[in-house]
């Protein structure tokens, strides 16, 4: 309730606004009064009031404002208190008066008279204020150096309390950035060894794809090779098969005519061999040319052979074993 007789005053407005919760209403009964930096009172707690709106004098036109820094705590009116000057202090909650009922985020709108209001449209005084004496100022001082030193202390508490939680964040900052710094290392790391084995596998691809090529080009050319050393076997097994068959006729034939050339020989009295023919030595013709020979029909009268002619058959043997020892050494350089 105000000290001062005559004074009311109506709220209008009681909300929070960025972080301040502003006070706004009209006053009555103040003329010639002297308003202060206003004093919020919540039960042990002074709040000063804000610079926004000084002065703070009354106006009988305009809304009374004053704002206080406010923490976000809920609003009850009933535990505020408003001081503007050592006489004049009034309660917002006015007791057990109920607020009107307002939708959900509205702000409350709370209307506290400390005293009936004195009819009057023009808002006007009915009687001069009494000047203030030399004892309500030493009271107002004191007052505001209680004030004042409330103030100081809360704005210390408060920029204390403001620098330990900016230091925090900074520090929690700096943590963060050093961590996001660190995985954005180890993403780099692990993004150049990734191209980095990308591009090792993609030589070793290219390396496996040459030899690749190779052994398919080396397949193909063992692949021909074998092929022609096959057709070669098969040429070489031929012509092993026809050397044999003519080797075989032919030395039954010679020793058909060695027997026909002894009874021949032994029939004839007082036969001798020549001096210069060689005793045990067979000559064997060439096998292919003994081969188109052995193939022809036989004639029905006996040939008589001489000694040139054993000469040239023991040469012609001769020369086809020499063919048959080169063959078989071709034979065996081809398969081992």
């Amino acid at each position: 309730m105000a000290q001062r007789a005559g004074v009311s005053f109506e709220l209008d407005r009681l909300e929070v606004e960025d972080d301040t919760l502003v006070v706004s209403g009209f006053w009555t009964g103040v003329r010639g009064l002297r308003f202060v930096r206003p004093t919020l009172v919540s039960d042990d707690l002074r709040i000063l009031a804000t610079l926004e709106h000084k002065p703070w004098a009354p106006s009988a036109d305009a809304a009374w404002t004053a704002a206080f820094p406010w923490d976000g705590q809920d609003i009850d009116a009933d535990r505020l208190t408003l001081a503007v000057s050592p006489q004049v202090s009034v309660s917002l909650g006015d007791g057990g008066a109920l607020a009107p009922v307002l939708p959900a985020g509205a702000p409350p709108t709370l209307k506290v008279v400390t005293q009936p209001p004195a009819v009057d449209e023009d808002r006007r005084d009915p009687e001069p204020a009494p000047p203030a004496g030399p004892e309500d100022l030493l009271r107002e001082r004191d007052d505001l150096c209680r004030r004042l030193a409330d103030a100081e202390r809360l704005a210390a508490q408060r920029e204390r309390q403001i620098q330990h939680d900016a230091e925090t964040a900074q520090d929690e900052a700096a943590r963060e950035r050093a961590a996001a710094e660190r995985d954005r290392d180890r993403a780099l790391q692990q993004l150049d060894e990734a191209i980095e084995a990308r591009e090792a596998a993609v030589r070793t691809r290219a390396r496996m794809q040459v030899a690749h090529d190779e052994a398919l080009a080396a397949r193909e050319v063992a692949e021909a090779e074998l092929a022609q050393a096959k057709a070669e076997r098969e040429e070489a097994n031929a012509q092993r098969d026809e050397v044999l068959l003519a080797y075989r006729a032919l030395r039954l034939q010679i020793q058909g005519e060695h027997a026909d050339q002894d009874r021949a020989t032994s029939d004839e009295p007082g036969a001798e061999p020549a001096a210069d023919e060689p005793i045990g030595v067979r000559t064997l013709p060439a096998a292919r040319t003994v081969m188109s020979e052995l193939q022809r029909p036989r004639r029905e009268q006996k040939l008589v052979l001489s000694q040139f002619d054993l000469w040239i058959m023991r040469v012609l043997g001769t020369v086809a074993a020499g063919c048959f020892i080169l063959l078989l050494f071709s034979i065996l350089r081809v398969f081992l």
